[in-house]
């Protein structure tokens, strides 16, 4: 049987542990032999931070979905000119859902093609390429466009606005229960001090 050679990955051997990491180790190592409870962690001020900033973030996104639509439904229900539109193309986005749906129309200016507007962060499924399809324009901006049917009747909640409304609240009761945590550890704690 041959030999096996011996590699530089045979003779490695970890780093020695800090000193500060050694006395933390025996610290432990003491509390949990004597059956002392071992004090509460304390949350951390950049985590109730980063909480708070990406609550505010799923705000902002939340915000970013939703009010852009809701103008646009007011805007096309006040001025907007309905009118039969060609469908040019309509592929799927990288979900499976609709992505970026052409349409061309006859405007104020001459014939139209530009893409169907998102509402809520969606567009109409199951539009073909060479079908028509009730629209209706802003004839101030032709390019803002939308189907008749979504119009008519828009989505209530999509999957972009419905994310964005649960993390919401989410990441901001976890800042609130944290920072209230924090304050409660970091005052039992003084009080134990001065005792």
């Amino acid at each position: 049987m041959a030999k096996r050679k011996k590699t530089s990955r045979d003779d490695w051997t970890p780093p020695p542990r800090s000193a500060e990491r050694r006395a933390l180790d025996r610290h432990l190592r003491l509390l949990r032999a004597g059956g002392a409870r071992l004090p509460p962690v304390v949350p951390q001020r950049r985590l109730i931070l980063t909480l708070s900033v990406m609550a505010l973030g799923a705000c902002a996104a939340f915000l970013v979905f939703w009010l852009p639509s809701r103008s646009l439904v007011d805007d096309l229900r006040s001025r907007g000119v309905s009118v039969a539109a060609e469908v040019t193309a309509a592929p799927k986005n990288r979900y499976g859902g609709a992505g970026d749906v052409k349409v061309r129309f006859a405007g104020p200016g001459g014939e139209v093609e530009t893409v169907l507007s998102d509402l809520g962060g969606m567009r109409p499924d199951g539009l073909l390429p060479g079908s028509a399809v009730p629209v209706t324009y802003d004839p101030r901006e032709p390019t803002r466009v939308l189907t008749t049917r979504w119009l008519d009747h828009p989505p209530v909640m999509t999957p972009p606005v419905l994310v964005t409304l649960v993390f919401t609240p989410l990441l901001l009761g976890g800042a609130v229960l944290l920072t209230v945590r924090r304050r409660t550890l970091l005052q039992r704690g003084a009080r134990t001090a001065v005792a």
